[in-house]
């Protein structure tokens, strides 16, 4: 077997581990995994509904590693988890029984303390912009005026922005190639 092969082998079993040390990592807590199963008893009874191959976040959650890079990730994610709050507020408003209720804030708190330590930044106002412009109204004819009097000047803006982010995937391209040959 030659060097190679065996720095290949060593680099694998590497990032064998280290993908069990990250997961191992991001695993639920146990007082939340006891919270959420108890919750899923109260709550899920046996309902096909579930497994009627319409998962509510789990496409996203596909999609999200392949087709966005990072920053679009978190995002993403921000929304999902922001999402979850609503649902769970909902849920937890809705519910007469106590014990639910205190199982309900518990997940909450542990949810918040997820958004605060690691989607922390502007998801929030991107979010309310999101918003904002999918409340735009088509049919109207004054926002298709003004948006087409606006059109060149976003058009520029945009154009801006893919060449800068081509920019940054070149030179990014460029430091692993130069490393792969060192």
């Amino acid at each position: 077997m030659t060097a190679q092969h065996m720095m290949a082998i060593f680099w694998g079993v590497c990032l064998l581990i280290l993908r069990r040390m990250t997961y191992a990592e991001a695993s639920v807590p146990e007082n939340l995994d006891k919270s959420i199963d108890e919750l899923k008893a109260h709550y899920i009874k046996d309902d096909l509904e579930l497994h009627n191959a319409h998962p509510v976040f789990l496409r996203v959650l596909k999609d999200l590693k392949v087709n966005f890079e990072e920053s679009e990730q978190n995002l993403l994610m921000s929304i999902i988890m922001e999402t979850y709050s609503r649902i769970f507020t909902r849920m937890q408003n809705e519910s007469l029984d106590e014990a639910t209720k205190d199982r309900l804030a518990h997940v909450q708190q542990h949810l918040k303390k997820l958004q605060e330590n690691y989607f922390p930044g502007k998801s929030a106002e991107l979010k309310t912009y999101a918003e904002t412009l999918w409340a735009i109204k088509e049919n109207d004819p004054i926002v298709q005026r003004k948006a087409l009097f606006e059109f060149k000047r976003v058009y520029r803006e945009a154009t801006q922005l893919k060449n800068l982010k081509n920019k940054d995937r070149r030179r990014r391209q460029a430091k692993s190639i130069r490393r792969q040959k060192s």
